[in-house]
């Protein structure tokens, strides 16, 4: 009588395939994660700097350090669990808005955008 079944050699050989399928898709998934939270950065300073423009153009051209205050006057909203967001203006002429990434292993690397919408750090993933 014949019996019907696997293997033990069969069944390792499928779990090694998967193994490898698993190694080898694993850091790809989380390289694409990691483009995804830089692209949720991009976002959001690309809503401070529309934002930035218009408040400058309401008031000859000065800009502002305040988030709050272009949540107020723009309606944009900055909740990103991944990101802090900030505003600098080393002259009331000139901005740079930061993303700073709060968690994860690329925690504290940058993404900014000034005044002439360029967008810069050292993100990896821009």
């Amino acid at each position: 009588m014949h019996k019907r079944g696997f293997t033990l050699i069969e069944v390792l050989i499928v779990v090694m395939i998967v193994g490898v399928l698993a190694a080898i898709g694993i850091p790809q998934f989380s390289a694409s994660l990691e483009k995804a939270r830089g692209t949720d950065a991009k976002a959001g300073l690309a809503q401070i700097y529309r934002s930035e423009i218009e408040y400058a153009a309401n008031r000859i051209g000065n800009y502002t350090n305040s988030l709050t205050e272009l949540m107020n006057v723009s309606e944009i909203t900055l909740m990103d669990r991944y990101w802090s967001f900030s505003i600098t203006t080393p002259t009331s002429i000139t901005f740079t808005a930061t993303a700073t990434r709060s968690s994860g292993s690329h925690n504290g690397e940058t993404v900014t955008i000034d005044e002439t919408g360029t967008i810069a750090g050292n993100w990896e993933f821009l």
